[in-house]
């Protein structure tokens, strides 16, 4: 798993102080989504074990590494409990143990507490990696206890790098609905995503919306909510995205907006969302706009 243009000044410093003595052992990884957080965790986690880093580290069988990541929409205390008690040990193969806590925000309240003193007097010998896009969401004991490393986003390198990697003609629509996140780009384009673009302009025009359920379902509703977020405010702002909205009020699209995020956390705060309903009721709501649109015309 190489490690991207853009994380390489960050990489370097982080081994720099590692070579020095003086990397601290509880490190919080930030970055937007999309800017490949999980990548410059696993080349820290096994560039700290002294192992090759272009391995895999969330199934690696491996006595010094824990790689913990949500059950659902949550890490539960259970999981904490097993990797203090890992924390707690010599290491056996390497010179330390390293534990990787990917988006530590799904950490529960108990599962927060649980660790806080792990993070406040870390072994000598153990290293923890919380990663997360959504440090806000963390409790501020954690934050506090660790050295937050923020991974910036550089559009330069990321356009460069998805020139040489993807090809499409569109690039530009495509940053612009993925908010200029690169890997997003990346794999939508290798799962075949169309730009949803073209399934919202079908949506205002059809008499069945229903037919479009299935295509937003294949590219998954937590994507697609924030693509079309963004699609709105855009529209909010210049209303020349979708001509069948442009006589449409601000005020109700800013409405609409308030609905995605709503579903947005339905589906990311709960295992058990029905992500058919919620696709259901968005593209009602999304119809609706087009016919207070022409009303309003």
């Amino acid at each position: 798993m190489s490690l991207l243009p853009w994380h390489e000044n960050v990489a370097e410093a982080l081994a720099g102080r590692f070579a020095d003595g003086r990397l601290p052992h509880g490190l919080l990884l930030t970055a937007p989504e999309g800017w490949g957080l999980q990548i410059l965790a696993n080349w820290l986690a096994l560039h700290l074990l002294g192992m090759e880093v272009d391995r895999s580290a969330d199934n690696l069988a491996h006595p010094d590494l824990r790689w913990i990541k949500p059950e659902g929409a949550v890490i539960p205390i259970d999981v904490v409990r097993a990797l203090v008690t890992f924390s707690t040990g010599t290491p056996q193969s390497a010179s330390c143990k390293v534990a990787v806590i990917v988006d530590a925000d799904c950490l529960n309240r108990s599962a927060a507490n649980a660790l806080l003193k792990t993070l406040e007097e870390p072994p000598a010998d153990t290293y923890l990696l919380l990663t997360t896009c959504h440090a806000g969401r963390l409790p501020p004991t954690i934050r506090s206890r660790c050295q937050v490393v923020q991974l910036r986003p550089d559009a330069d390198l990321a356009q460069r790098w998805l020139q040489q990697t993807v090809a499409v003609d569109d690039l530009a629509l495509r940053l612009f609905e993925h908010g200029g996140a690169p890997l997003a780009v990346a794999e939508g384009v290798a799962g075949g995503e169309v730009p949803l673009g073209e399934l919202l302009d079908q949506a205002l025009g059809s008499r069945q919306p229903g037919t479009l359920i299935q295509p937003l379902l294949e590219q998954g509703l937590v994507n697609v909510t924030g693509r079309w977020f963004r699609y709105v405010l855009a529209q909010a702002s210049d209303g020349n995205r979708f001509p069948a909205l442009a006589e449409l009020s601000p005020r109700r699209l800013s409405t609409f907006a308030e609905e995605l995020l709503w579903v947005r956390r339905q589906l990311v705060g709960s295992n058990s969302a029905n992500e058919r309903l919620l696709a259901e009721r968005l593209l009602d709501g999304w119809r609706s706009l087009g016919q207070q649109a022409s009303v309003t015309a």
